[in-house]
């Protein structure tokens, strides 16, 4: 498996907003990324869906690398076929792009892709994932930071697991 993690839009979105809920754990993976020098993927797709309420902040946009959807992205995503993996409450548009986004992961061989969206991306990874379509890990800011989710070992790192004891005897 490759290296480096791909960048949905509710990670970006939280990530740029101090109000939300998982603002401090969009953070804490954003230094990890950083100070491991780990790569980070921001699919163009990303770039559209996040710029309809605001600009990438440069300091941001420096730090990543750019995935244009290309051919390779456009087959693959043909490929995962999504009409399978929507439910029918959900919105054609919105899976289509969350597919989009797991192709761009797969061709670029990223070893995670980050997001907020419990319900919908990290629902359909999972799925690809069981059905031997893609490889990446998922990382959901709702559970929290977890450098094991990071590690090829999942080795926890002490302070986190002390921290997420605590936090769960509160």
């Amino acid at each position: 498996m490759g290296a480096g993690v791909v960048l949905d839009t509710s990670f970006l979105i939280t990530l740029a907003d101090p109000g939300r809920q998982n603002h401090a754990v969009a953070r804490r993976y954003w230094q990890y990324f950083m100070e491991q020098a780990i790569p980070v993927f921001l699919p163009t797709i990303v770039v559209s869906e996040f710029y309809v309420r605001q600009e990438i902040p440069p300091e941001i946009l420096r730090c990543c690398v750019v995935l244009p959807f290309n051919w390779d992205d456009a087959i693959r995503t043909a490929q995962l076929d999504f009409s399978q993996l929507k439910k029918p409450s959900e919105s054609r548009v919105a899976i289509k792009d969350d597919v989009k986004i797991i192709a761009q992961a797969v061709i670029c061989d990223a070893q995670h892709l980050i997001t907020e969206d419990a319900d919908s991306l990290i629902r359909i990874a999972l799925e690809l994932k069981a059905s031997g379509k893609v490889a990446f890990r998922t990382i959901c800011l709702k559970d929290g930071f977890d450098r094991a989710l990071l590690d090829a070992n999942g080795q926890r790192d002490f302070e986190d697991a002390m921290n997420q004891t605590d936090n769960a005897s509160d």
